[in-house]
């Protein structure tokens, strides 16, 4: 990697990216979309909002948590895969087993609340291994982890793609590709090209979420991090002078994704893939969409947010142990907000404020012990 010193705005992007993640979370009892909590609040704008997010909203992530694959590999070559154990594997275990339980039994009490914890509980292992997802590794880290699926996913990811990484690592691009996109940026647009194909290919096959089709998606927006932060220099200038036509290509297709849902015949194709023309064309809006809003919000923060402050570093290293945490709080605290209170808007306000001030204090408190830091996949 050419460029030594840190580069603030990957920083600012990460916890852009995961702030997100933790609003998006928060608004889902307000969506139609069977959530784990449910608000007789519904509203079309958080089905909306919802839907735009979640065609960039992983990527992004995926793509940040490549750039910090290449650096981790630069700076800690000879204990690169035992410290991804540690950051991902070990916490994911931990949070698995003492922590994610709880928010199925908050959907189960919003359903039966005559239902006890203990009772939940003694049964919580049978449900898990009754499911019958079979082979599929990626729908068993779903089931087990809830949210932190991203962990194991990640990690998985990384094994994978290792070979082809260090090589990258190694070599970098050619001169001769380097020059002709930064003659030619828009043919940056052609590697959305593997996402579309992708999904118009094998989403039919793994419609489920998180599952074999999204994996490799995923996947190649992480490549994509890595390769972009190991030739920083030289492509950052190629993403900048494109970024009017990311942010109208990412524009468009959000627009168009919308718009489909409103079509039963389309609406059917993006939630049920099947090999169909309705499915061809609604997945090259979601690859384009999927692609072009990262690299646009890597321009953006590149030219606005490059700069550094006194908490910069401590909300990086909170990202952590609060992702971990923010789903359960936002399940049980959501869970007695929408019981007591009916305004969807307060509702939501609350379960925000509710999450972030949890979120807070327990960082402080994980931050201060040894045992938890580990536990949490924080640095020692």
């Amino acid at each position: 990697m050419q460029q030594k010193e840190r580069i603030y705005y990957i920083d600012w992007l990460r916890i852009f990216a995961f702030s997100i993640l933790i609003l998006f979370h928060s608004w889902q009892p307000f969506t139609n979309f069977n959530w784990l909590i449910e608000s007789d609040n519904k509203s079309l704008i958080a089905d909306i909002i919802t839907v735009f997010f979640h065609t960039w909203r992983l990527y992004l992530i995926f793509f940040i948590s490549g750039i910090g694959t290449c650096i981790a590999l630069n700076s800690k070559a000879n204990s690169f895969l035992n410290n991804r154990f540690l950051r991902l594997i070990v916490p994911f275990v931990f949070a698995a087993i003492v922590i994610v339980p709880c928010q199925y039994f908050y959907q189960m009490l919003q359903k039966s609340p005559d239902v006890t914890f203990l009772d939940f509980m003694s049964n919580y292992p049978k449900s898990i291994i009754n499911k019958s997802f079979k082979f599929d590794i990626f729908l068993w880290i779903l089931e087990i982890g809830i949210h932190l699926w991203y962990l194991p996913s990640l990690f998985i990811m990384t094994l994978i793609t290792l070979p082809l990484l260090k090589r990258i690592n190694a070599k970098g691009l050619s001169e001769a590709f380097i020059l002709r996109l930064t003659e030619h940026p828009k043919l940056a647009l052609l590697f959305a090209l593997p996402i579309i194909i992708i999904l118009i290919v094998l989403k039919p096959i793994f419609p489920e979420y998180t599952s074999v089709a999204d994996f490799l998606t995923y996947s190649c927006s992480f490549i994509y991090g890595f390769v972009f932060i190991k030739e920083n220099n030289r492509l950052l200038p190629v993403i900048n002078k494109s970024n009017n036509i990311l942010l109208a290509l990412g524009i468009l297709s959000s627009l168009l994704i919308i718009t489909f849902l409103l079509d039963e015949n389309f609406r059917n194709a993006a939630f049920n893939p099947k090999y169909n023309i309705y499915y061809v064309i609604v997945s090259i809006p979601l690859g384009l969409s999927a692609f072009s809003w990262p690299l646009y919000f890597v321009s953006l923060f590149s030219q606005k947010f490059n700069f550094n402050i006194k908490i910069l570093a401590e909300l990086n290293r909170s990202i952590l142990p609060v992702y971990i945490l923010h789903q359960s709080i936002i399940v049980v605290a959501g869970y007695y907000i929408i019981r007591y209170i009916d305004n969807g808007f307060l509702e939501f306000v609350l379960i925000v404020l509710f999450t972030a001030i949890i979120s807070i204090l327990a960082y402080n408190f994980i931050k201060t012990f040894k045992t938890t830091r580990f536990l949490f996949g924080m640095k020692s």
